[in-house]
């Protein structure tokens, strides 16, 4: 048998390739699973979330939207609405004529009901009342509109007056239907009111159709709208109520500038006390502020 070749220094060298192959091979243990996974074919997963803004405010001018708050938040609402503008300059275009202002906050017991409490100038009313969100408009189309329902009751808490205080309350209930179709949305409430006490012949029950219309102009800006005709039996001398509003986010609030032929607030006070019309050119100046804050849970 020959004799095998014996190379100087061969046992060394192989010796010294072995720990290299040895982690090599670790190494290629290691990283082959994880390349085979990842070059199988990925799937891409749909979720079924909720539909962002498809109002920017849970209040447009006068009329309530299907927004609702984030369970643990906070919103405070700050509405103003002026005098007529045809007054001229001797009133600053209604400005010097006083303000309605609102002040209400609302807190969200979970991520669709929330409950508030706020306070009117005119008639110093009082009003208490919740939102409850049955559905959610979802990304995916699943669930088409958002529906919500809202009811409340008012306390008229002007003194003197000779009511008791049965006389001085007022009801209200109403369902929204809304849909965001891309950068337009659109919302109809129907809605009844009820007031314990009225004045003559006036009627003690309101039944109103609110329409509201939001359109998205930029990320910061948008234009809304909204009219509310009264059927029916209504209050003398009262006619249906518009509204257009300029609606700016801010970053840290929601901003909105709007003329609108009614100087009241809540929807059952502008079914009852409107009595001006918009497209006879008696509207007045107002501005809303909405700020929500993250109060935890």
């Amino acid at each position: 048998m020959p004799k095998p070749v014996i190379i100087p220094g061969a046992g060394r060298f192989m010796r010294s390739l072995l720990a290299p192959a040895l982690l090599l091979g670790i190494v290629l243990t290691l990283v082959m699973p994880d390349r085979t996974v990842a070059q199988l074919p990925r799937e891409r997963v749909e979720t079924d979330e909720p539909v962002d803004n498809v109002f920017w405010a849970m209040t447009n001018v006068g009329i309530s939207t299907v927004r609702n708050l984030s369970e643990g938040n906070l919103n405070s609402s700050v509405l103003h609405t002026f005098g007529l503008v045809d007054r001229g300059i001797e009133h600053l275009y209604g400005l010097d004529d006083g303000a309605n202002t609102r002040i209400r906050l609302d807190y969200a017991i979970s991520d669709r009901f929330s409950a508030g409490v706020g306070r009117m100038t005119f008639n110093k009313v009082v009003d208490i009342g919740g939102k409850y969100n049955i559905l959610r408009q979802t990304t995916t189309g699943s669930i088409p509109v958002e529906l919500a329902v809202k009811a409340s009751m008012g306390i008229n808490t002007m003194p003197n007056t000779g009511y008791r205080f049965s006389e001085r309350l007022s009801y209200f209930t109403s369902v929204m239907i809304a849909r965001k179709f891309n950068s337009f949305s659109l919302q109809l409430t129907p809605m009844i009111a009820h007031f314990n006490r009225t004045v003559g012949d006036n009627p003690d029950q309101l039944f109103g159709l609110g329409i509201v219309t939001n359109y998205e102009l930029t990320d910061r800006l948008a234009l809304s709208a909204e009219y509310l005709p009264v059927f029916g039996d209504r209050n003398a001398n009262t006619h249906d109520a518009m509204a257009l509003a300029l609606n700016i986010d801010t970053g840290g609030h929601i901003f909105q500038i709007f003329f609108t032929s009614s100087q009241w607030h809540n929807e059952e006070f502008i079914m009852a006390n409107n009595r001006d019309r918009f497209w006879k050119g008696d509207f007045r100046f107002g501005f809303n502020i909405h700020r929500v804050f993250g109060i935890g849970r």
